[in-house]
């Protein structure tokens, strides 16, 4: 009994002293930066005005700070689609793009201060997890049969819950407020759907990295769009999605395909898009640019389809084979005249992504140099 009493005791202080130690240092919730400034020299616009709409990437240039709360990373993306809106950018027929990714850095959101400026993205990651611990071990233990990398798995679901909600409120207020379609680069979300409303849901289960379609009056457009071709990387925490999808919405411009980085590079991906497709949006996550000229080491994740000639590995540089593999080329043999590909940029504890972008316009393709510090938006007009 007195070893009970004194357990009991011991575990109770333990407690009292970790939620002591959870509210030190408290997170900065309602710590907004200031407005993002975007000079005009990093706009791009490629064409002509033609009165059929055009396509929009948003590069924006993304720290740990504006992961901290909804208000900060809102008013982050607003300050990109503000300097669009102020070239004549935007308007009815935009599709706007944001890169892969761009929602998962949410699982930081409102931890203590001293998260945000930490070196490196192990460190990071340890500090929002010890802040987590019940949620993490619970989503530990109930990982789905044969998650491989448990770890990672229940950091993204821990906070599932609030992320999504996050993420779907943001997209949709700036679908809302710019009165665009706005492709929401992508997040790992468990069991993602859409509630009898229309709004987006999670559930115990399966990751699956997400890319939500929003239109102009601030609604997800159906379906859901779940990559189907993970890398090497993803594949531990996260399934494929479902090859049968038909990733295809109407917008005011026209039709738009929407696949997830990896899968623009497989013919099987195409095959479920309809004739009329007129562009296609692609969210990728992307690397330092030392990768974009390092030596290509072929097809990650899956096996290289049919028609790649696999004696250019090593032979040409990774950059060269996106050109040749990825959307450009495939997009084309699907008689799609336009299309983006969007990567991320920004450095995340030490993860520094300079992000290119790939413009297809009819046949030709437009390889953009990797963003600055500033970020970049890139216009491409639809004719």
């Amino acid at each position: 009994m007195k070893f009970l009493v004194r357990f009991v005791g011991i575990s109770m202080i333990i407690v009292a002293l970790y939620n002591v130690w959870v509210v030190i240092d408290v997170p900065p919730t309602f710590k907004v930066l200031a407005t993002t400034k975007v000079d005009s020299s990093a706009i791009i616009s490629l064409g002509n005005d033609a009165g059929q709409g055009n396509m929009l990437g948003i590069q924006p240039a993304l720290a740990p700070i504006h992961y901290s709360n909804k208000v900060t990373l809102k008013d982050n993306l607003r300050g990109y689609l503000q300097a669009a809106n102020a070239r004549g950018l935007i308007n009815a027929k935009t599709v706007i793009i944001f890169p892969e990714y761009i929602g998962s850095w949410l699982v930081a959101m409102e931890q203590k201060s001293s998260v945000y400026d930490k070196e490196n993205l192990n460190d990071a990651m340890t500090a929002v997890i010890t802040a987590n611990l019940f949620k993490f071990g619970v989503a530990y233990f109930t990982a789905p049969s044969g998650t491989k990398a448990k770890d990672k798995y229940a950091a993204f679901a821990m906070k599932a819950k609030p992320i999504a909600q996050t993420y779907d409120e943001i997209f949709s207020e700036l679908a809302k407020e710019f009165k665009a379609t706005i492709v929401a680069g992508s997040i790992v979300l468990p069991e993602p759907s859409l509630d009898e409303a229309g709004k987006l849901k999670i559930a115990r289960g399966k990751l699956y990295n997400t890319s939500v379609v929003y239109n102009p009056e601030g609604k997800i457009q159906a379906p859901l769009v779940k990559k189907i071709f993970p890398i090497d990387e993803e594949a531990g925490f996260t399934t494929p999605g479902d090859k049968n999808q038909v990733p295809v919405f109407n917008t005011p411009a026209g039709k738009l395909a929407v696949l997830v980085c990896a899968d623009s590079w497989y013919p099987e991906a195409y095959s479920k898009l309809t004739d009329d497709v007129k562009m296609i949006a692609v969210p990728s996550l992307g690397a330092v640019d030392s990768v974009w000229n390092a030596p290509w080491n072929g097809y990650n994740g899956f096996k290289a389809p049919n028609d790649v000639d696999t004696s250019d590995y090593h032979k040409i540089t990774e950059g060269e084979a996106w050109q040749k593999y990825s959307m450009g080329p495939r997009a084309g043999k699907a008689h799609i005249p336009f299309g983006m590909n969007v990567f991320f940029t920004g450095n995340m504890w030490g993860k520094k992504a300079e992000g290119r972008v790939l413009a297809l316009s009819r046949d030709a393709l437009h390889v953009l140099p990797p963003t600055t510090d500033t970020g970049r938006i890139v216009n491409q007009w639809l004719y």
